[in-house]
């Protein structure tokens, strides 16, 4: 079973950083860290643009460097940690359209993601728009966000429609060891995406050092318990 999961081996594809998201540390000391923890590949994976602009007017004061030349300019001269740049997009309506930029930049690889307060339909909903974004965006997106997340739209998500649909189309759902750790995964979901979904990404969805280098770990083991993995 475990050929199903595309990162098992040491690498992390859901994380944000301060320069652009709600992290509290910066890309480089991300990247100094991941090496510290045996990390050999990562995304930074800040949030999309709509979400920036909602969150600056409540919680963020400002972002204080450019996306587009992080870049062109940035390179990793501090270990041998393949760091890419994705972003978390946001689901916006019932027509499926979504943002996967930061600053008007579209990176190459994009989370497909939905956000409470961001999404502006009814969350009875999420399932069907989320449908219709896989089936527009399907050939950009890496994988689906943490579909079993209680807090924003576990309750209204269909695991049937939604894992059949990304099989349908060669995207992977994602296994978010954040949410699973803090309790807010809905297990019964989780277990139906782990025996029934293609491809399955373990990410940590870390936004502090200590997410990072915790939650993947213990979501990973409990996947060894429960026979998941070897």
């Amino acid at each position: 079973m475990s050929n199903r999961f595309v990162n098992i081996d040491n690498r992390d594809y859901h994380m944000h950083s301060s320069n652009f998201s709600d992290w509290l540390s910066s890309i480089d000391e991300i990247v100094r860290f991941t090496w510290e923890i045996w990390l050999k590949a990562i995304a930074i994976t800040d949030h999309s643009q709509f979400a920036i602009d909602f969150l600056n007017n409540k919680y963020w004061s400002h972002l204080w460097c450019s996306f587009r030349r992080t870049l062109w300019r940035w390179r990793n001269v501090i270990n041998e940690v393949d760091v890419q740049f994705w972003v978390e997009g946001d689901l916006i309506n019932e027509n499926g359209d979504c943002c996967f930029d930061i600053q008007w930049v579209e990176p190459e690889f994009r989370i497909l993601s939905a956000h409470g307060n961001i999404y502006q339909s009814p969350n009875d909903t999420i399932t069907k728009w989320t449908i219709r974004a896989i089936e527009r965006y399907k050939e950009k997106i890496a994988f689906i966000w943490h579909p079993c997340n209680k807090r924003d739209f576990g309750l209204h998500i269909d695991m049937n429609e939604l894992v059949d649909c990304a099989n349908a189309n060669g995207v992977a759902l994602e296994f978010n060891a954040k949410d699973f750790v803090q309790w807010t995964t809905d297990i019964h979901k989780l277990r139906y995406l782990l025996e029934k979904t293609d491809r399955i990404y373990i990410n940590s969805d870390g936004h502090t050092l200590y997410e990072l280098r915790e939650m993947r770990k213990q979501a990973i083991d409990w996947l060894k318990n429960e026979w998941y993995i070897n």
